[in-house]
């Protein structure tokens, strides 16, 4: 299976491949709305899922780079230290 990431909803295989094992629409509608996404229908009854609504809840996550060390003065002491 290859994926189109230009695509801007799920293929009918990708939709199938998260929702391995069932095989009614209405299922694979109410599976993918209980993992969290925002579910419609085509006209034929099949899930419809915009691809950027899977990558908000399963795509890599943003990365945020650590604050930098500060290598100035600490200003506050351990308790009893004089």
């Amino acid at each position: 299976m290859t994926t189109d990431p230009n695509r801007p909803d799920m293929s009918d295989e990708e939709i199938d491949l998260i929702c391995h094992g069932l095989t009614q629409n209405a299922a694979k509608v109410r599976h993918l709305r209980r993992l969290g996404l925002r579910v419609d229908r085509r006209p034929n009854g099949r899930p419809l899922v915009a691809r950027i609504e899977w990558a908000r809840l399963y795509g890599p996550a943003a990365t945020s780079t650590p604050p930098a060390a500060s290598n100035g003065p600490r200003w506050k002491t351990p308790v009893g230290a004089r």
